[in-house]
């Protein structure tokens, strides 16, 4: 009985745990800042769109600080910048900001080493610890040079600064450097004004945190289109308004729906497999009395109180909590790389001191729970009723546990079979191209021609060829107009060089490909946008080019329904190399990256395979699936050992009744029917009541796809069955000794 009362504590509370902590987590994100409370990001939102996002014109901060003086502290704005450096024979590829000297005063980020003023200078870099630590060793780095890729050539950048590492659990970027805004006008010669585009993040520091940020909101929307915002420039483009507000940064990470969606469904799972654990502790504990029950009467007999028989259940249930902890405590830290890969979260910010109290709340349930349940129903009963009739009224406790224990293993399971089945389509579907070991990066070469020649001489890669963007999503960088000059719509668009349409397999459904400048593809969502009478095929596009083909199948990974797409033929060599190789594909893939690093020491090229790029553009879903097939691993075994303890006692109990059966004729199936038939009343109605809420959950977690899979009732009947047979299945097994056994060996007993 203890053994199994351990496992399933164990496992229960390992994934309920961990679950839970990984809530907790989530719910930490943006925090660290000081006073983060009055740390508020600007966002922007183009033409009425919802929602806004955090994308804005350059001197937008600057705008609410002017207009708002007595609600704004400070401000700043910042852009995501090239992460090229190099020192020594060492090159490093990282996150690098653009930044005001403003920053670290708004954002309330610790400055170690320097003077912030500095930032407004170019040519000057500030590093975060870790990363100065890394390139300079404990020698110092405030004063050496360190060279950064900017402006297409390495310049030396001279380390002013020192600032604190930002913790993982930021919505924002995690720069491991910071330069200042000034370089972009230096190096790339472009303006800081207001027709620069939405590019920049903004963000104020308010004085009186939500007050002030009500005031703004009602105001600086009127203030930027009467006074700031030129029509002229963006009326070009399509673009009728803005609206502008401020948001607090710490709700920014729940502001994602899908985030909060993941969030709401990874408690409810922990807490079903919490109550499950729980709950099967309890049974297990009752269904003990049968062996018990005299025990429990010396005690009374011999003076112990109600009191007392309560505490020893408090005791038991502690010393056995204690030692699951100490299992738990033991694969954690065998088992720490495997539980990372499978939360993507580090073990040490999971059960950090900032996120404990959600784990040890589950430890208390579990405690408080499983040790009152089965102490009060031990304490209550009288000497006389433990040593007669202690098995009259033990059903009325034990099917309320199974029906729990049944139905949230029919949700768990149900659950599983959703999220894995969606997340199977996804990843799988075609998408009109050819996808076999496909390996790409992003990266400028000076020589791409010679690059694409090595690439081509090395024994295990198929073929090579360049684009301008990714397969898995294009941007939109140039609108179709009218005649007179409207904007249309803004189709997907990249650039194909002479070689990449055969390279990567794309297929036509009429037509032929493009092999001259002004010669695109477009797919039929492009005819439809265009109102065009025909196929679309020798149709002339202003500015864009004459359509020779129309594309068949090709989709983004994420869309149900496609935009217009366009591709355009090119001369030239795109930004993203693209490799077929050979099988093996890893061990080639990582032949061809130390390759890559002995040609090109410098720039860090590493190819990525495309089902792993897949699979980052999925990350949240993956950890998803993958928590909740654990979740269900853990719940279909302690549900196992709860039914092992309620057939134990099922059989203990009924031992005689068994006997005399067989001796009056009865057969093995139907002792078997007999011991499965209380089992089946009970999980019929708890698995179908499982079922129907794995369906409604499933449909909420399924709502962050673009492009769902159908799952029909034939689908949930299936997941019904198969839940119902590994019931039925367990108590069958456990049940098939006593079936087959001689009855009057089990008279004997009696």
């Amino acid at each position: 009985m203890y053994k199994r009362q351990v496992v399933s504590i164990t496992l229960g509370l390992l994934v309920s745990v961990i679950l839970i902590a990984k809530v907790a987590y989530e719910l930490s994100y943006d925090n660290f800042y000081r006073d983060n409370e009055q740390l508020y990001v600007v966002k922007t939102g183009w033409d009425g769109g919802k929602p806004l996002h955090g994308n804005n014109i350059y001197p937008t901060a600057a705008a609410i600080a002017r207009h708002f003086s007595a609600q704004v502290e400070s401000f700043t704005t910042v852009t995501e910048a090239y992460g090229k450096m190099s020192h020594g024979n060492k090159a490093y590829r990282e996150t690098v900001l653009m930044v005001d000297s403003a920053f670290f005063q708004t954002m309330g980020l610790p400055l170690y080493k320097g003077n912030a003023l500095d930032l407004a200078n170019p040519d000057m870099i500030f590093l975060s610890e870790s990363f100065a630590k890394e390139v300079f060793g404990s020698d110092g780095a405030v004063g050496k040079t360190l060279l950064y890729n900017i402006g297409g050539d390495y310049q030396p950048f001279i380390v002013k600064g020192i600032y604190a590492d930002i913790p993982l659990n930021t919505t924002l970027y995690r720069p491991k450097a910071v330069i200042s805004i000034a370089n972009r006008t230096k190096y790339y010669k472009g303006g800081l004004g207001w027709n620069t585009g939405g590019n920049y993040q903004a963000f104020v520091r308010l004085k009186h945190s939500k007050a002030d940020a009500e005031i703004i909101n009602k105001g600086i929307t009127s203030i930027i289109m009467s006074q700031y915002m030129p029509m002229d420039h963006y009326g070009k483009f399509g673009v009728k308004g803005i609206e502008v507000m401020v948001s607090p940064l710490r709700r920014l990470h729940l502001d994602n729906w899908n985030t909060v969606k993941m969030l709401y469904i990874m408690g409810i799972l922990a807490i079903a497999l919490l109550f499950t654990a729980t709950l099967n502790y309890v049974l297990i504990s009752l269904s003990s009395l049968a062996y018990r029950a005299k025990a429990i009467g010396v005690h009374k007999c011999n003076g112990a109180g109600t009191g007392g028989i309560f505490g020893m259940f408090l005791w038991e249930t502690a010393i056995i909590v204690c030692i699951s902890l100490a299992l738990i405590a033991f694969i954690i830290l065998n088992f720490n790389e495997k539980i990372e890969e499978l939360i993507q979260t580090p073990v040490g910010e999971l059960f950090s001191l900032q996120n404990i109290w959600a784990p040890a709340l589950v430890v208390l349930f579990l405690f408080f729970i499983g040790g009152i349940m089965p102490g009060r129903f031990f304490s209550s009963i009288p000497v006389t009723q433990v040593f007669r009739q202690y098995t009259e009224n033990k059903k009325r406790w034990k099917y309320p546990l199974l029906f729990v224990q049944f139905a949230g293993t029919a949700f768990l399971v149900g659950m599983t079979c959703v999220v894995f089945s969606q997340y199977h389509y996804t990843m799988s579907k075609d998408l009109g191209y050819n996808m076999e070991r496909l390996a790409s990066v992003y990266d400028s070469y000076e020589h791409v021609d010679n690059t694409l020649s090595l690439l081509h001489n090395l024994p295990y890669v198929e073929g090579a060829a360049t684009a301008e963007a990714g397969m898995l999503g294009f941007p939109s960088p140039y609108p179709v107009n009218d005649n007179s000059g409207n904007m249309i719509f803004s189709p997907r668009l990249t650039f194909f060089d002479r070689e990449f349409f055969n390279f990567i397999g794309m297929r036509l459904k009429t037509g032929k490909a493009p092999t001259a400048e002004g010669e695109i593809l477009v797919n039929e969502e492009f005819v439809r946008a265009m109102k065009w009478d025909n196929n679309g095929v020798g149709e002339y596009v202003p500015e864009h080019g004459t359509v020779t083909g129309i594309l068949d199948g090709f989709r983004f990974i994420d869309a149900a329904q496609m935009e217009p797409v366009e591709i355009r033929w090119s001369s030239g060599r795109g930004n993203v190399m693209h490799v077929r190789l050979k099988e093996p594909f890893d061990d080639n893939l990582k032949r061809l990256n130390e390759e890559m690093k002995k040609l090109y020491p410098q720039d860090n090229v590493q190819f990525t395979s495309y089902a792993k790029q897949m699979e980052r553009s999925f990350h949240s879903e993956r950890v998803f699936r993958d928590s909740i097939i654990l979740a269900t691993i853990a719940i279909l075994a302690i549900t196992l050992m709860g039914l092992v303890g309620y057939i134990n006692d099922e059989i203990r109990r009924r031992s005689k009744e068994i006997a005399i059966r067989k001796i009056n004729g009865a057969e093995v199936k139907g002792i078997l029917l007999m011991l499965s038939t209380d089992v089946i009343r009970i999980a019929v109605p708890a698995i179908l009541i499982g079922v129907v809420l794995s369906h409604y959950t499933g449909m909420v977690w399924k709502s962050q796809f673009r492009d769902v899979m159908t799952t029909d009732w034939l689908f949930y009947t299936g997941v019904f069955i198969v839940v119902l047979a590994f019931i039925v299945g367990c108590v069958i097994i456990k049940s098939w000794r006593i079936a087959n056994e001689n009855p009057i060996l089990s008279l004997k007993n009696e």
